[in-house]
């Protein structure tokens, strides 16, 4: 049996949920950390004729799904938001994107498809034109066997991908991310 110095009451086995920590959790106990769906497609080097990035989340579920669409331009140290559009299966949604670039946050129905349209700005003045993609939705509680570097599975709710296009709507070699190559993003 391993001893915890944590206020473990449980005498059963013991799993450890975060590598970093020296603090376990017994196997029996009824809190279930919850694991943040925070997915990253890391620093994307932006192709020269890229002057559009498209990202689209498809909702399998039959529950209504809330995400966190952030597209951030790393060319300047300020990693500005960039304006984004939003169309729910086809139709615009005009409202979303009154101001200064902010992530987007959205409900996606049912069994729908989100596409955001993201514009570089200064895409002109190409000087270190990477970017990012992020996808947020609310956290569920832990199911891999491992939090830190899960597997995707066919159960995931949303599915999301990202392309950079050309202004003929053609995806630029190196500027697409497919929905396995997204990576968990742990902010701590």
């Amino acid at each position: 049996m391993i001893k915890s110095s944590c206020n473990c009451d449980c005498d059963k086995k013991i799993i450890r949920l975060n590598k970093v920590s020296s603090c376990p959790i017994c196997s029996s106990s009824p809190f279930q950390p919850q694991v943040p769906n925070d997915f990253t497609t890391g620093a994307i080097w932006r192709n020269p004729a890229t002057e559009m990035i498209v990202v689209t989340l498809l909702n399998k579920t039959d529950t209504p799904q809330t995400v966190t669409i952030s597209v951030l331009d790393w060319q300047s140290c300020s990693q500005e938001e960039m304006p984004k559009e939003a169309f729910l299966c086809g139709e615009s949604l005009p409202s979303l994107f009154n101001g200064t670039p902010t992530p987007l946050i959205f409900t996606i129905p049912a069994k729908k498809l989100l596409t955001v349209h993201a514009t570089p700005q200064n895409a002109w003045q190409p000087v270190d034109p990477v970017y990012e993609v992020l996808i947020m939705f609310p956290p569920d509680p832990i199911t891999p066997p491992d939090p830190i570097r899960p597997t995707f599975a066919p159960g995931d709710p949303i599915i999301f991908n990202t392309w950079g296009i050309n202004n003929t709507g053609v995806p630029q070699e190196g500027n697409t991310v497919l929905h396995d190559q997204f990576q968990r993003a742990i902010f701590i």
